[in-house]
């Protein structure tokens, strides 16, 4: 049991990434147009979008918000102390950014759980427009900026790259710049109307803050229901790499499968998605080259980053063809 949570799970999860990318290159080969969206009038494809965005967006605060943190929150208020799941021991890190990343972050899923609920609602529509720009500024000063810039500057790169969290710290960093380019971009399509790149880039926002969150989840379950499997003296310190991969995955799977089903899959969700495969597959290269090999690693990979072109490539034809 061990070693399928261990050892054998960045393996399973390069197989049942594949397998899955397979199934998508033939949806999108066999579909007659990925822009089926064009087939449906202006309202229709509004009113789409944002009632498949709306359960997406509530699902993914219920796993990353209510089942990552929140437990953490709960701890926080209950003994006074920033929680390590990974340590299962009060956080060695703390400091001023830690403590405004915190709060903010909590007041961000709040306000992401009212926009949801009151976006393109007619009698909610100003306090849609008035949260907004507090949301976004929550997010973008709160989580991208504090919690994934300048904590992992001060913290994980205190003596540079040299630094043993440094790895770390470029992830933060680019879950960092995920929330602040699709927040300002989100704004920015808020402010010219056009909101259905408003409402992608605000999804896809959150879709960076929630990174963290399924992460942590994934953390409380296996301490649930497997002990110290990923604890770091059990895997040598790759058990919170570890749990970032299923993490890394479900978003994946998520946004693509938002995406399809609300007609939007395009270039913003492509690029986003792009961006968390990028560190699924540094992730799975450092697990797999401890546990088996470096060649295994990029053989692997390699496979797996092919597959994920030939979709985003079908994609793009398929576009132009109809374009």
């Amino acid at each position: 049991m061990t070693w399928l949570l261990v050892e054998g799970l960045p393996m399973i999860l390069a197989a049942i990434f594949s397998c899955s990318a397979i199934s998508l290159i033939l949806y999108l080969w066999f579909s007659r147009s990925t822009r089926t969206q064009s087939q449906l009038s202006t309202i229709e494809a509004s009113n789409l979008q944002n009632r498949v965005y709306k359960r997406a967006g509530a699902l993914l605060l219920i796993l990353g918000a209510a089942g990552g943190f929140l437990p953490s929150v709960l701890i926080l208020a209950n003994t006074g102390h920033v929680w390590s799941v990974n340590q299962q021991a009060p956080h060695s890190m703390v400091d001023t950014y830690l403590l405004i990343h915190i709060p903010l972050a909590v007041i961000w899923a709040c306000l992401v759980a009212v926009q949801l609920w009151s976006g393109q609602v007619l009698k909610r529509r100003r306090l849609h427009m008035t949260l907004g720009w507090i949301t976004l500024a929550t997010g973008i000063v709160g989580i991208g900026i504090v919690g994934g810039w300048l904590w992992p500057l001060v913290n994980d790169f205190a003596n540079g790259f040299d630094s043993p969290n440094a790895g770390a710290g470029i992830y933060t960093m680019s879950m960092g710049l995920g929330v602040v380019v699709n927040g300002l971009m989100a704004g920015y399509f808020a402010h010219k109307r056009d909101l259905a790149r408003h409402k992608d880039h605000a999804l896809m926002a959150l879709f960076w803050t929630m990174d963290p969150g399924l992460h942590r989840l994934n953390m409380w379950l296996m301490r649930w229901f497997g002990g110290d499997t990923w604890s770091p003296e059990q895997t040598g310190g790759l058990g919170i790499a570890i749990a970032k991969l299923p993490a890394n995955l479900t978003l994946i799977a998520w946004a693509l499968t938002m995406a399809i089903l609300a007609r939007r899959l395009n270039g913003i969700i492509w690029s986003n998605v792009a961006g968390q495969f990028i560190l699924w597959t540094l992730g799975t290269s450092a697990a797999m080259a401890a546990f088996y090999s470096q060649q295994l690693s990029v053989s692997v990979l390699g496979l797996c980053s092919v597959l994920f072109l030939t979709a985003w490539g079908i994609h793009r034809f398929k576009n132009e063809r109809v374009a």
